[in-house]
């Protein structure tokens, strides 16, 4: 899909052409009625992890591990037993003492379990808001591809017309008129295939906004400013120092091996297995006795010994995994940080003085064309380098906001706060979530 972005956006220079002081008004397509909602990355991720089923789901199975944590910390409850055989009357509890050989290292399992199940929300919430940003940026492209391609067919025409009417005062030949049209309906064409990936780009992006998006063709995405790319970069380390920290993965990943450990120690207490203490009376010929007891296993036979060997392994592989994850997210911070670096300091490059030059190359190329001094060829190719350069203007802003905002979820930022990175690309202060707007 960006490669056909990235060839519309070629597509653009074909069709642009002078707009003279002294040429003559076209009329523009007429607007919509209703004036477009702009939305910032910011509102649409606000938009979209206020309301998504996967969201939902991920927090409804951290209610699920609320539950095992109560089910864990629960205590037993006795059995009560009552015996009538003759005038032999007996009536005792049995307490299981068990569960209370087992209870803090199933509290500890089911804790990290809760901890494992909040890294997961954690995790799912990012994955919504990594494609969500990824939806907002390429239906930026595509608007910046639409509105170049609006531009290019109002200035062809508007050439074809000039030069109509100085073909009939003799100063210009027919064939210019005929090679004006040609750019005009190329982009007119251009254009109409603009339009139809602006509106499945805004598709893409309504579906990650909830059920009171506005329709595809209503909204306009909002592209950072260049200036914001200016400032020198915050320190690799602090990005990973704080990705290592805070990454959900890595945080469900060490929480997982918690469990395991506590999951030995649960093995380990099943060694000790159905003991209970008895407590009670007896009646036995008009007497009363007090009656009490102690029931266990016998463990002549070390049953558990394979569940203990289950759970160790169980614990070495998750602990294995955390340091491979560990490794994983270094690299990505890495990759993360020197391409947000490096598109920050292109994009500042950039802008100003990028467009500046092809406009004033635009511009020279018109003033000898008006005195004759150039052909048309080359007003058409300076209008196509003008072109061009917005176009790539708006493709680096967009490449260099993504990258940013990767970064903040490579570093384990909050999506939202992800989106908030400031120009040195470290956490700005608060700001107001917002919504669709």
């Amino acid at each position: 899909m960006c490669r056909s972005i990235c060839r519309l956006l070629l597509f653009a220079g074909a069709g642009i052409t002078i707009v003279g002081t002294n040429l003559e008004a076209q009329a523009v397509p007429p607007p919509s009625p209703a004036a477009p909602l702009s939305i910032t990355l910011d509102a649409a991720l606000a938009a979209a992890l206020a309301e998504n089923p996967l969201v939902d789901a991920a927090r409804a199975r951290v209610t699920a591990s609320a539950g095992s944590q109560r089910t864990a910390a629960a205590l037993p409850n006795p059995v009560g037993t009552y015996w009538s055989e003759g005038h032999e009357i007996s009536a005792y509890a049995t307490l299981p003492v068990e569960p209370f050989l087992q209870r803090s290292s199933r509290i500890a399992r089911a804790s990290a379990d809760a901890r494992a199940a909040a890294a997961d929300m954690a995790g799912t919430e990012r994955d919504v808001a990594v494609r969500t940003a990824q939806a907002f940026y390429r239906a930026a492209l595509a608007q910046a591809a639409r509105d170049a391609m609006r531009e290019n067919r109002a200035a062809a025409q508007q050439l074809v017309e000039y030069l109509r009417a100085r073909v009939s005062e003799g100063a210009s030949p027919e064939g210019d008129v005929i090679r004006a049209e040609v750019e005009r309906d190329r982009a007119d064409a251009d254009m109409t295939m603009a339009d139809v990936e602006w509106l499945r780009a805004q598709a893409a992006l309504c579906q990650w906004l909830g059920a009171n998006a506005p329709p595809p063709g209503a909204l306009r995405v909002a592209l950072p400013d260049a200036a914001q790319f200016g400032a020198p970069p915050t320190p690799f380390a602090d990005f990973a120092a704080h990705a290592l920290a805070q990454r959900p993965e890595l945080i469900g990943a060490r929480a997982r091996a918690d469990a395991a450990a506590s999951a030995i120690d649960v093995e380990h207490a099943l060694a000790v297995r159905q003991l209970g203490a008895s407590f009670g009376l007896k009646r036995v010929a008009g007497d009363t006795v007090v009656v009490a007891g102690l029931s266990m296993t016998i463990p002549l036979f070390d049953r558990n010994r394979g569940e203990i060997e289950r759970a160790t392994g169980e614990r070495l592989a998750a602990t294995a995994e955390v340091r491979w994850l560990e490794r994983s997210v270094s690299s990505e911070v890495d990759a993360a940080y020197q391409s947000a670096v490096r598109l920050a300091a292109k994009v500042a490059a950039l802008e100003p003085a990028f467009v500046r030059r092809a406009e004033e190359s635009r511009q020279i190329a018109l003033g000898a064309y008006r005195e004759g001094a150039a052909s048309l060829l080359q007003v058409l190719d300076a209008s196509r380098a003008l072109a061009d350069a917005r176009l790539i203007v708006a493709r680096m802003l967009a490449a260099a906001g993504e990258s940013r905002f990767a970064l903040g979820i490579a570093a384990g930022y909050d999506p939202r706060v992800a989106a908030r990175l400031g120009p040195a690309a470290a956490p700005a202060g608060p700001a107001h979530d917002g919504g669709v707007r």
